[in-house]
C-alpha cells in the first residue's frame, strides 16, 4: 500500500509459516497419539483409592499441544510487516509486536544478502533519545539468527526482517522506504545486481 502519507510493504502469501504450522499438527498429533496409545487403558483410580495420575495424561497431552500451537497459529495471522511515514518507520520482525522506530532514533537502512537470504537491517542510534518502541529480546529473533551464520556482515544491526515475507523487488521497496527517511539515515543496498 501506499500514498502521500504513508507506504506499507505488500506481505507475500504465508508459505513458510504454513509449512511450519503444518509440521507441528503433524507432530503433535503423533504425540498426542503415543501418550493416548499408551496410556487410555489407565484406570481412573488406582487399587489403593488413590487417583490415578496417569489416567490425565493423554488430556494434558491434549491440553498441552493446544497451547504449543499458539506460536504457530500467530505466526500465520500475525506476519512480518515494514511500512514508514515521515515519522517513523514500522517494522513487526516476527509476530510478537509492531516496533514503532521515529527516524530520529534510525542510524542506518539495510538491504544484505546474508547466508544466501535476503534481509532489511536497521541500526539504531546510541543516545539519549528513547522515544518510539525499544526492541526486545522476542523482536531480535532475525538478528540472533543472522549472528550465528559465519559471515558478520550483520554485526550491529538491531532489527533485522527477511525479504522474503515480502512480494516486489527489493531495490523498489528500499527506494519506497527512502523516500520518507529524512538525510540522516544511510540507506544502503548491499545485495548483488
Amino acid at each position: 500500500m501506499a500514498g502521500p502519507e504513508r507506504i506499507e510493504w505488500r506481505r507475500s502469501f504465508p508459505s513458510r509459516a504454513l509449512v511450519s504450522l503444518a509440521w507441528y499438527v503433524l507432530s503433535a498429533s503423533l504425540a498426542v497419539g503415543l501418550v493416548r496409545g499408551f496410556f487410555a487403558d489407565e484406570p481412573d483410580v488406582l487399587p489403593s483409592g488413590a487417583n490415578n495420575p496417569l489416567a490425565d495424561l493423554p488430556m494434558w497431552t491434549v491440553a498441552l499441544a493446544a497451547v504449543g500451537a499458539t506460536p504457530f497459529v500467530l505466526a500465520v495471522v500475525r506476519r512480518p510487516r515494514v511500512g514508514a511515514n515521515h515519522f517513523a518507520l514500522t517494522l513487526r520482525p516476527g509476530w510478537v509486536r509492531t516496533l514503532v522506530l521515529p527516524w530520529s532514533r534510525v542510524a542506518q537502512v539495510a538491504l544484505m544478502d546474508v547466508g544466501g537470504e535476503r534481509y532489511l537491517l536497521v541500526r539504531l542510534r546510541a543516545g539519549l533519545d528513547r522515544t518510539g518502541t525499544n526492541p526486545g529480546w522476542l523482536d531480535q529473533n532475525v538478528v540472533r539468527e543472522l549472528s550465528k551464520t559465519p559471515s558478520k556482515r550483520a554485526r550491529g544491526f538491531d532489527v533485522a526482517v527477511r525479504l522474503r515475507d515480502f512480494t516486489g523487488t527489493s531495490g523498489g521497496q528500499l527506494a519506497a522506504l527512502a523516500a520518507f527517511a529524512p538525510d540522516q539515515v544511510l540507506i544502503a543496498n548491499h545485495l548483488p545486481l
